[in-house]
């Protein structure tokens, strides 16, 4: 179950203009901006699945079900959050350079520390410096490899 900071920070994410106000559009623009695809069938479908009031867009109080149906069945959620647990080792609820680094150091030859920043910066959707939980899951859901 996603806490409430993981939730504002997720929709935050999806919120690009700051309206409070989550449109199909701004949808699929974040899953492109990750790399993946998303069709405007598929936007619609999880906006109308959450959108309690009608208004073709979700505000916070209707984001839970949303972030729901985007995180998707408990098992491949539940993979995707102890993979991010073991790479948050300080347990902040962000991945860091240094915890990156950290785990890139136990086993790659080169450059540890720009390899750390790249996984970091592929990672870091709204780059802050640093991978928060949503910006992690999305990346593993929809990124095309």
């Amino acid at each position: 179950m996603a806490d409430t900071r993981e939730l504002e920070e997720a929709f935050k994410l999806f919120d690009s203009d700051g309206d409070g106000i989550i449109t199909g559009d701004e949808i699929r623009a974040l899953i492109e901006k990750i790399g993946g695809t998303m069709s405007e069938g598929e936007a619609s479908a999880l906006i109308h699945q959450a959108d309690k009031d009608g208004n073709k867009g979700i505000d916070i109080s209707e984001f839970t079900d949303l972030w729901a149906a985007i995180r998707g069945d408990s098992d491949g959620e539940n993979s995707i959050r102890s993979e991010f647990k073991k790479l948050d080792a300080d347990s902040s609820g962000f991945i860091t350079k240094d915890e990156m680094l950290q785990v890139i150091a136990a086993g790659f030859e080169g450059d540890k520390m720009a390899e750390a920043q790249k996984a970091v910066d592929n990672l870091d959707v709204d780059k802050d410096g640093k991978v928060s939980y949503p910006e992690f899951l999305l990346v593993m859901k929809y990124k095309k490899a």
